[in-house]
This record gives structure tokens, C-alpha cells and sequence, in this order.
């Protein structure tokens, strides 16, 4: 249970205070009146009121709630600001006291360490009440130990002030007998927990300003996801046995992003989401893509009907090796012709099957790779032909293509993938193509996707980084030549391999390692051919 705890803990927001400092030896409330009753001056209380309520809500609850004894001033004090509840390091009694003795509002409260099934019933249905009372504005509920049936209290549905919801390892409370009255909840994200079909779907249109909903690592229920909401920007669906998930009416929808499970299929239909931008990671192998009335499989001809021109970004997690989901790749990006950032994700096959250039010859025209496409991002490559295949396609085509990045994984040759792609070059006069190791600091993760600051959810610190100019890239030119001086002959191939990064300033650092003639060949090639910049 500890592990699971964890797990469910670390999707959460940190605590608002440290605990780590409070200590039961730390000095008590009667122990901190006798500090002030010296002959010694007592320089902070003759700090001004806005500064002492500063002070004291960046205590923890605990001590925060001692600072009351100190005088009828700080008393006041601590009354005067919002309360900041965290269960943390305090007992049931304490949580009755510190909810009993502040008047509120309570801006935040933390119910993650009290084992709320093992509390008296009745106990914890008065600190939802008072918390309702007190207009508590966001609120963390975690039950901490078995069984996960347990249900908070249905005075949770009465809280209209809240603002943000997260609970773990419960049930949703029953909406049966009492609709919940969310007037301005904004995001709720439930963990580990069971919400019944029927429990979401009266809870969304009872949430008018609603913009994120996440169900992570859900198992049994939901099962269906059907989304009618004016409100909803963003949907979270991670490591969650979702079966479906339909954007039935959506204006407001703008990202749809799922982190799959392994062996859960999930059915994601886009019926009405006209603001739609962000995808993924849809896993080609497990998810099923329906538009309208048109399901995306092999052998279709996507029609305008069955095209979403809205969307900006799409990640895709596709098997190389496996012949049926490579098909499916170019389907799915016709649905998208306005798509401007690709991120795809190599999953490795077991058997795999090569499907190569061949294949990606055939493919016609296709408006987003042709026309739209700017940053392509291939993560996890391994160096095989049907991958490097897929690249080259892009490179290719992509005519409006700025930035490529290649992370190869760990035991692929970094060499091998830089001489395939550099002999290649790109349509685009302007791409940059940077081939790294494996990210492996890949922030993709809960928190980053569920976070709408985020102008895109799945960028790495790597695509981050600027890539607008050789200026920009810290690169060792002679360790490049270093190693491809002897399987190229600059001179004699320099229409496909010189790189125009390589401008005249960093043409005389080579200075040393080129005889005259091929450092001349090589300046007017870097002026007259505009092939793919290349940084290793």
C-alpha cells in the first residue's frame, strides 16, 4: 500500500509547507508566549500586520495555528488570512481544531495523510462541512489506506467554491441523491479511484467552468468518456483502462492527450471539438481514431469530412517493424493537413517486419508534411531502415520544415544515422536537423501535460534549445570531419554532404585539417548549395 500511496501522492501537487521542519520536540504554544514574556524587546510583533500575516501563512498549519498564543494580536493575525490546511504530521483532532478555530476562507486543504477510512465517519463528514462552510477553494483528498471503496462525504458536491479537485484511492460520492454544485471548479483530476460512468457524466454539465478534466491510472471505471462541455479545454487521460473517449460536443476543446497502458485499447472519436489543437500520444497499435462518422483504418480514403484542419500538434507512438501500423501513418496524418509539429515515438516489435523507402515512394501528396510541417521530432530511434525510411520521407517533402530532431537510443550508432540522413539533405532550404542521444531527462509526464502554461506538452529541454543558425550549436567541426573525412570525399560529394551551417567564419577553423583545394571547393559549394544543416 505504501507504493501505491506513493504513486498516487506523487500526481498531486506538493504540499504547500515543508513538514520536514516540524518536529515534536519543536517549542509549543504556552513555550512560545514564554519567549515573549522576557525582558527582551519584541522586535516582531512591532512589525506592521500585512508583513506578520505574511509570515504566518508560510507556516505550516500546526504552527501557524500556535502563533494564536502568543497574543490577541497574532491571534488576529492568524485569523485574517486564508487558511492553508495540510493534514500532514496532525492528528484527526488537530484537523477539528485548526477547522474549528479559523473562521476562514480555507484556500487550500490537503487530506493525504490521515487515513481517512480508519477515521470516525462522522468526524470527517464535519470537516467537509466546515470546509464547504468556509469556501474552501482547492482541495486534495487522498485515502490512505484500505479499503479504496471508501467514499467522501457527500457534503464534497456542496462544495460550489471550489476551484481545483483532486482525489485518489476512493469512489466518487454518489451524485444519485444529491447533483453536485461545482459552479466554479476548474480542474479535477481523480487517481487511482473509481468514478461510475453515470457520476461523470452529471458532474460535467454541472461544471460551467470547467477547462481540465485527468483520470489517471483509473482501471475498472470510467469506462466511457463522452464529453459535452462548453468549458472543456484540455482532457487527461493517463495510464487509464478507458475504453472510450468521444468529444461529442466540445467548442472549447483544445488538447487531447493520453499516455496509453499496455494492452488497453481505447476508441477516440472526434465528433464536435472545432477548436481542437494537441494530440496524443496516440498509440497507432492500441487506440482506434474516429472523425465523424469515418473510422481511420488501412484501405480508407480520408474525405474533408473526416479532416480536423484545427489541429497544430500531433504525437504518435507507431511499432517500424510492424507492417499494419506503418500504413496507418499516412492516414493519420492526411486527417490533420494543417498539422505544424509531428512527434513520433519508435516502439520496438517483437517480430519486426522491414517496411522500407518503397513504401513511403508511394505515398501521394499529403498536405500537412508538404505544406504545414515545421519542427519533426523522432524520438527513441534505433537506427532501422523502416525508421530511417519514415525520415527520409519527411525530409523529403517537408517543404516548410525548420527544425528535425533525432534522439537515438541507447547501443544505435549515432555515425550510421548521421551519414544516412546527411547524405540525404532536405527539400526544405532552411531545416536543421540535430541527431542526439536519447533524451533522457524526456519530461514528458503528468504534470507538464496536465499543465496548460505549457505552449506544447510534449517538448523536450533539447527541442527547446535554439537552432536558428550555426551560432547557436555547440559543435566540434573537426570532430565531424574527423569522422566522415574518411567515408566522404568533401570535395567530390559536397552537393549531398557539405552542410550549410558550415559558413565561411567556421570554414577557417578547418583551415588546418583541409588542403587549399577542398577548402575552396567546400567555400563555394557553403555558397552555392543550401542542403539540410546537420548538427550531431
Amino acid at each position: 500500500m505504501d507504493e501505491t500511496l506513493a504513486a498516487v501522492l506523487s500526481y498531486l501537487p506538493p504540499p504547500t509547507f515543508s513538514t520536514a521542519n516540524s518536529h515534536p520536540s519543536s517549542p509549543s504554544a504556552a513555550d512560545a508566549a514564554a519567549v515573549f514574556s522576557l525582558d527582551e524587546e519584541d522586535r516582531i510583533s512591532r512589525l506592521p500586520d500585512a508583513l506578520l500575516r505574511r509570515v504566518v501563512s508560510r507556516l505550516p498549519t500546526k504552527d501557524a495555528a500556535r502563533t494564536a498564543a502568543i497574543s490577541s494580536r497574532w491571534r488576529r493575525v492568524w485569523a485574517s488570512i486564508p487558511l492553508h490546511l495540510d493534514d500532514g504530521g496532525l492528528a484527526p483532532g488537530d484537523v477539528t481544531a485548526a477547522l474549528a478555530a479559523h473562521p476562514g476562507p480555507v484556500a487550500s486543504a490537503r487530506l493525504a495523510s490521515a487515513h481517512l477510512a480508519t477515521v470516525d465517519p462522522d468526524v470527517v463528514a464535519s470537516w467537509f462541512a466546515s470546509l464547504a462552510a468556509k469556501e474552501v477553494g482547492e482541495l486534495a483528498v487522498v485515502n490512505g489506506s484500505w479499503p479504496i471503496e471508501w467514499r467522501p462525504p457527500p457534503d464534497l458536491l456542496g462544495c460550489a467554491s471550489l476551484r481545483r479537485l483532486w482525489l485518489g484511492l476512493c469512489q466518487f460520492p454518489d451524485t444519485a441523491g444529491l447533483p453536485p454544485a461545482f459552479a466554479n471548479l476548474q480542474e479535477i483530476v481523480v487517481v487511482h479511484s473509481s468514478m461510475q460512468d453515470r457520476e461523470l457524466h452529471a458532474v460535467l454539465p454541472r461544471c460551467p467552468e470547467l477547462e481540465s478534466l485527468a483520470l489517471v491510472l483509473t482501471q475498472d471505471y470510467p469506462r466511457y468518456v463522452h464529453i459535452w462541455s462548453g468549458s472543456l479545454r484540455c482532457v487527461v487521460l493517463w495510464m487509464s483502462m478507458v475504453r472510450e473517449v468521444h468529444l461529442d460536443d466540445a467548442p472549447n476543446m483544445e488538447r487531447l492527450l493520453l499516455e496509453p497502458i499496455a494492452g488497453a485499447s481505447t476508441h477516440v472519436k472526434i465528433i464536435n471539438a472545432p477548436r481542437l489543437k494537441v494530440l496524443g500520444y496516440f498509440d497507432v497499435g492500441l487506440h482506434q481514431l474516429k472523425i465523424g462518422s469515418t473510422v481511420i483504418k488501412d484501405g480508407i480514403k480520408v474525405k474533408p469530412s473526416a479532416m480536423v484542419r484545427t489541429l497544430r500538434t500531433l504525437a504518435l507512438k507507431v511499432q517500424f517493424g510492424v507492417e499494419e501500423q506503418v500504413k496507418l501513418v499516412p492516414l493519420l496524418l492526411r486527417c490533420f493537413p494543417c498539422l505544424e509539429t509531428l512527434y513520433i515515438m519508435s516502439v520496438p516489435s517483437e517480430t519486426p517486419v522491414n517496411v522500407g523507402v518503397e513504401f513511403w515512394d508511394l505515398v501521394g501528396y499529403t498536405e500537412c508534411v508538404h505544406s504545414h510541417l515545421r519542427k519533426f521530432v523522432f524520438q527513441a530511434a534505433r537506427g532501422k531502415d523502416s525508421e530511417l525510411a519514415f525520415v527520409k520521407f519527411v525530409m523529403g517533402r517537408a517543404q516548410m520544415l525548420e527544425q528535425m530532431l533525432i534522439f537515438v537510443d541507447d547501443g544505435s550508432s549515432r555515425v550510421v544515422v548521421l551519414s544516412h540522413l546527411s547524405s540525404e539533405g532536405c527539400v526544405s532550404a532552411d531545416a536543421t536537423v540535430v541527431v542526439e542521444s536519447h533524451d533522457k531527462s524526456y519530461p514528458w509526464n503528468f504534470h507538464r501535460a496536465s499543465n496548460m502554461l505549457q505552449s506544447d506538452p510534449f517538448a523536450c529541454s533539447s527541442c527547446c534549445r535554439s537552432c536558428c543558425g550555426c551560432g547557436s550549436f555547440s559543435i566540434n567541426p573537426c570532430w565531424v570531419l574527423a569522422r566522415w573525412i574518411g567515408a566522404f570525399c568533401i570535395a567530390g560529394h559536397s552537393s549531398m554532404m557539405f552542410m550549410h551551417c558550415f559558413c565561411v567564419p567556421c570554414l577557417l577553423i578547418f583551415h588546418r585539417r583541409l588542403p587549399s583545394q577542398e577548402l575552396n571547393v567546400a567555400r563555394q559549394n557553403s555558397e552555392r548549395l543550401r542542403p539540410a544543416r546537420v548538427r550531431p
